[in-house]
């Protein structure tokens, strides 16, 4: 099915959800349009240009807010809700977010949009855990019980890729919304469920998200101080196994740049990376051109990795510009 074709079948459904006066019509209608749009996600990852992501992805989520509002229940749409809202917080607010931290900005919009933005990520992520049984105050009390988080993960949910992503998503909303809001100690408490949230994720799909659970583990051990258990050297460890492993995802470099290099100063290790992101740099904006006679890049040849090699070099960019201040 092209694109083109794809589109007028979700509009067309779309329309009919929005017209009909059957109920049961309408949801038959809207679970189909969710179950296309989720699947319809895989694509927005091969989407290279970082501007493009910016500019459609608001618009993709008001259309999903409104289905929601159709069919609230609907798990493939709050899903996609919730990686919809937290992978736009993360790749277009905190990145625009970085330059105003680096220029040590007391407010900052793009900071306050990210927290709205994966709040709302993670207001559809209880609501999809209260769909399969799980209620937030359960997964607070887990934490004093035998198998804790995810043991009452293991026990309400399946283990297939749209549950993963549901939970995955959720942790990832809820613990950038502690990482902006360091100060608020009841919200920071909550991190423990974060990271049993992704420990279920990942013990089950280690390789989720091209290393998703590596970054995670990584900036957890290097961000939080020795005396809270925090493990800087471990952290480190964890990314450069990371980029061994994954060469082609740029995220795992620029993510060890501004988790662990830059605030451990380590300018050496900034080096290292900055000689190899140059040249991803000028092999990305190379391709973005576009050429019918260039062959393909080996950095290409994952084409859902394009949107996180795009975050990476859209970071990278404000990382360089302000690196004789960080260094």
């Amino acid at each position: 099915m092209t694109k083109v074709h794809l589109f007028l079948k979700l509009l067309s459904l779309f329309t009919l959800a929005l017209l009909t006066s059957c109920g049961s019509v309408q949801k038959i209608a809207v679970g189909t349009t969710g179950s296309l749009m989720y699947e319809a996600t895989r694509g927005l990852e091969t989407q290279g240009n970082w501007d493009n992501f910016k500019n459609g992805t608001l618009a993709n989520l008001t259309l999903i807010d409104g289905l929601l509002h159709l069919k609230p229940e609907d798990t493939e749409l709050l899903v996609t809700a919730i990686k919809g809202y937290t992978g736009y917080a993360f790749a277009v607010n905190e990145s625009l977010y970085l330059e105003d931290y680096f220029k040590d900005e007391l407010q900052s919009h793009e900071k306050d949009q990210a927290i709205y933005n994966y709040a709302k990520a993670f207001s559809y992520g209880v609501k999809f855990l209260e769909s399969e049984g799980i209620s937030w105050d359960t997964l607070v009390k887990s934490q004093n019980q035998e198998g804790g988080v995810v043991q009452v993960l293991d026990n309400h949910l399946s283990k297939k890729m749209l549950h993963y992503e549901g939970v995955i998503f959720a942790a990832q909303a809820l613990g950038g919304m502690i990482n902006l809001q360091k100060t608020d100690m009841a919200l920071v408490a909550n991190l423990p469920i974060v990271k049993g949230m992704f420990d279920w994720v990942c013990s089950n799909e280690p390789s989720i998200n091209f290393g998703a659970c590596q970054i995670f583990y990584a900036t957890y051990e290097a961000s939080r101080p020795r005396m809270l258990g925090g493990n800087p050297e471990k952290g480190k460890e964890i990314f450069l196994k990371l980029i061994a492993e994954q060469p082609n995802n740029w995220l795992a470099r620029v993510a060890f740049m501004q988790y662990y290099i830059i605030p451990m100063v380590e300018e050496d290790d900034y080096k290292t990376q900055k000689f190899f992101m140059e040249t991803a740099l000028r092999k990305h904006y190379k391709e973005l051109m576009g050429s019918p006679s260039r062959k393909m890049e080996r950095d290409f040849s994952e084409p859902r990795l394009r949107l996180y090699q795009s975050l990476a070099i859209k970071r990278y960019e404000i990382i360089k510009k302000y690196e004789e201040e960080l260094f």
